[in-house]
């Protein structure tokens, strides 16, 4: 599936006549920003920053950045008033008077620490396999790994991940094996609470993201703008953009929609 860019504006625009108040969820890395090699390098371009500032005054607009990265990781990454930060695929919400952290997998924090501290020691000799620990979830990052190290590197997050399997599983993402809590919760669960949780409902969801994780999301936005973002085939999104250049010609349209909405804002901190 591939849409044109003129295509995703056009129905966006139509859709747009009839909504008073929108809810708009941005993935960061592969979405705003390119995948990078190092999971440390990704920051925002100025003319991304610039136009996520004029969408976060947009007082018709509820613009949350949703992300497998932890929430401060993120924010440091953004640093912008008015938006709503979700971290750690959604587990933990601030922003907008809004604080959410999934009880379940907070209490799992000490477990999954130890856990990493056993992946670290085990990778430790394996070039460019990186153990990130998210506070909520974990990363094992393996884009600068060579291609022949991937099998053991899988096999040792396989076998680790095991012995707590009553705790947590392994999702694969874009060269990366994500360790997450085994609970009911998702980008799909956070995209719900969030819409649940502003001031006022949404007439209308917009969500563009590039991972398998934003699936969870598309899956239950049936009548949202749903977009993936990259080449690939299967997703369950109504849209497709190529690459984050095109996200952000989308997003800068998006900025200029005025809408006869006026809302003060308020931004807590992490």
């Amino acid at each position: 599936m591939s849409s044109s860019l003129t295509q995703v504006i056009s129905d966006t625009k139509d859709r747009l006549q009839t909504a008073s108040w929108v809810s708009l969820f941005l993935d960061f890395d592969g979405t705003l920003v390119p995948i990078a090699a190092d999971p440390t390098e990704p920051r925002l371009d100025p003319y991304t920053a610039e136009t996520l500032k004029l969408l976060s005054s947009q007082e018709y607009l509820a613009t949350t950045i949703i992300s497998g990265r932890a929430v401060e990781d993120l924010y440091v990454r953004i640093r912008l008033q008015g938006l709503i930060y979700a971290g750690n695929h959604g587990l933990e919400i601030f922003g907008r008077d809004l604080r959410f952290v999934e009880p379940l997998a907070s209490a799992r924090r000490e477990q999954l620490a130890v856990l990493c501290r056993e992946l670290s020691a085990k990778l430790g000799s394996v070039s460019g396999a990186i153990v990130e620990n998210k506070g909520l979830t974990a990363s094992v990052h393996y884009r600068m790994a060579s291609i022949i190290d991937v099998p053991a590197i899988r096999a040792a997050v396989d076998e680790l991940v095991d012995r707590s399997a009553a705790l947590f599983r392994v999702n694969s993402g874009r060269k990366v094996f994500e360790i997450v809590p085994r609970i009911d919760w998702n980008k799909g669960a956070a995209v719900r609470w969030i819409n649940r949780h502003l001031d006022e409902r949404p007439d209308l969801s917009i969500y563009l993201g590039d991972d398998s994780t934003d699936e969870d999301a598309f899956g239950v936005l049936p009548e949202a703008i749903t977009i993936k973002v990259g080449g690939s085939p299967v997703t369950g999104a109504r849209y497709q953009l190529p690459d984050p250049a095109a996200v952000h010609e989308f997003l800068l349209w998006l900025a200029f929609q005025e809408r006869p909405r006026q809302r003060p804002v308020t931004e807590p901190r992490p």
